[in-house]
């Protein structure tokens, strides 16, 4: 009798379980293979916060630069950073006395000799760059809120500070996306059909919008599943990101030497077809196919309009104390920008290496993301 009672209450719990329709919070995917439920991550404290403060996470769970591990989800801004007036707490820059060691702190610089071409050297010691405190510097707050005015005119530099001065109270530490973050987008948008005017793979273009227009963004839809499956958000989690081309382009933490550039001085946009020692995984490639997505399907081009000589910027935080030094390192802008009339520069998988750390340029701004969690 009594095992009879045990399998019905079980019946009725699992009845109660698995028909709960769409409300995910308590639905049969959330139990562990030992019948535990489990919490997705935009459910724990930390996700609520981040949730609140308009960032989104990125699922995770496959391989994006090659070297055979499967890459953990992010959290990512869902809009691009925003001028704060709705604050006056005073920003402390005491902890930043030494702007050279912030930059080999926070920007990471391409390795050509690594086996998979990854983002992984620092700047050297010697690299030529200030060692002056950050106070020196003019830098704000921001938000990522879908109102307001966005940042624009900004160096890395100063962007980067900006983050660190612009912390989420509770929530997880907030930086400029990595390359390798940025093509872990670049991956999960352009395989997702959602986001092609065809609404399947590789035909029509990635989803434009109106270039100068506010009703219709340029939207983009990540979903869980595209390429690997996440465990810490649902089979179908989907979200939806702004602007990853429109808007303003954007800084990353990644620096390319003047002497590793990918057309090593010719000046000029290529299509990464053309490029022949730009690593594999930063080209725009459909999943199973081989050949790049050229401009016309909306991914945009390769950008080297720097000299030999090097970048220069327009901030002093070269050594020598003068503005507009030219410097030996440029960092890397990804996306495109509502103001570059050249629509081959637009899309998502869009790169320029024409700015140096301290290059102030009305077509760039920034986001921000986490680190990889894990």
């Amino acid at each position: 009798m009594k095992s009879i009672y045990f399998i019905v209450t079980v019946a009725i719990i699992s009845l109660f379980i698995t028909g709960c329709g769409d409300d995910r919070s308590h639905g049969i995917d959330k139990l562990t293979k030992s019948g535990i439920e489990q919490s997705w991550i935009y459910e724990s404290g930390q996700g609520n916060i981040m949730v609140e403060n308009n960032f989104v996470y990125i699922p995770g769970g496959f391989d994006v630069d090659g070297d055979g591990l499967t890459e953990s989800g992010f959290w990512l801004s869902v809009y691009e950073a925003k001028e704060d007036n709705t604050t006056s707490k005073n920003i402390d820059l005491s902890d930043i006395t030494n702007i050279q060691n912030f930059i080999r702190e926070n920007f990471w610089v391409y390795n050509p000799n690594d086996e998979y071409k990854r983002f992984n050297k620092s700047l050297p010691l010697d690299n030529g760059y200030t060692n002056s405190p950050a106070s020196d510097l003019s830098i704000s707050q921001v938000i990522f809120n879908d109102t307001g005015k966005t940042v624009r005119n900004i160096s890395p530099l100063e962007s980067a500070i900006s983050l660190k001065s612009s912390q989420i109270e509770g929530g997880y530490e907030i930086l400029l996306p990595s390359e390798k973050q940025w093509m872990h987008l670049v991956k999960l948008v352009i395989n997702n059909p959602k986001n092609w005017t065809s609404k399947e793979l590789g035909k029509g273009q990635l989803y434009q919008g109106d270039r100068d227009g506010t009703d219709n963004r340029r939207t983009f839809v990540i979903e869980n599943s595209i390429l690997g499956e996440d465990s810490n958000v649902p089979k179908d989690y989907a979200v939806d990101v702004y602007d990853l081309s429109g808007g303003v382009a954007e800084w990353t933490s990644g620096m390319v030497a003047i002497g590793d550039r990918f057309l090593t001085g010719d000046s000029g946009k290529n299509e990464y077809n053309a490029i022949n020692n730009i690593p594999s995984w930063w080209k725009p490639i459909l999943e199973g196919q081989s050949a790049s997505l050229g401009q016309m399907e909306g991914a945009g081009q390769y950008h080297d309009g720097s000299s030999l000589a090097g970048t220069t910027d327009t901030i002093i935080v070269n050594s020598d104390g003068t503005k507009g030094n030219v410097d030996d390192y440029a960092v890397v802008a990804r996306g495109g920008s509502n103001s570059i009339d050249d629509k081959t520069l637009v899309g998502i998988s869009a790169a320029k290496l024409d700015y140096g750390v301290g290059f102030q340029d009305p077509t760039v701004g920034f986001r921000a993301s986490t680190a990889y969690l894990y």
